[in-house]
């Protein structure tokens, strides 16, 4: 009865496996179109770092997460990078959006974009509200060569 019980337990594993690699798929076609092109646009409206800018993109809980010293720091910091040009490469996570199955939908890419400075990996989480895409969180960092 044991093996029997165990035997479900794995199909049952299984099958939820299948179908969220399917559900991930989907989403990932579907985000293809809309939320790609939205990171491009973000990134080229926040990258002359100012913090009206910034502020404009982010969802109300990212706002409230940083204080404006830590805004202050963290455009400093980003300002080196110059102005985005392009994407060179993008990944979309099956973990987020699978995770986001349950709660409020949150898309997330990762990938290489070409700013001034030169390559920059990014990571960039996007809630869509209102038909409009937040940043509900991003960080870069300058590509080390190596």
């Amino acid at each position: 009865m044991q093996v029997q019980t165990l035997r479900i337990i794995i199909a049952i594993m299984l099958t939820l496996v299948i179908m969220l690699f399917f559900y991930t798929g989907r989403e990932k076609d579907f985000y293809n179109k809309s939320a790609e092109p939205a990171v491009a646009q973000i990134l080229t409206e926040i990258s002359g770092w100012e913090k009206q800018a910034l502020l404009i993109h982010l969802t109300p809980e990212a706002v409230q997460a940083v204080n404006d010293e830590q805004l202050d720091k963290l455009l400093n910091l980003y300002r080196g990078f110059g102005r985005f040009r392009s994407i060179q490469e993008i990944n979309f996570s099956r973990t987020v959006s699978a995770f986001s199955f349950i709660g409020e939908k949150r898309i997330n890419y990762s990938g290489i974009a070409n700013f001034d400075v030169g390559p920059v990996s990014f990571n960039i989480t996007l809630v869509e509200r209102g038909g409009y895409f937040l940043v509900y969180n991003f960080t870069l960092a300058e590509v080390s060569e190596g």
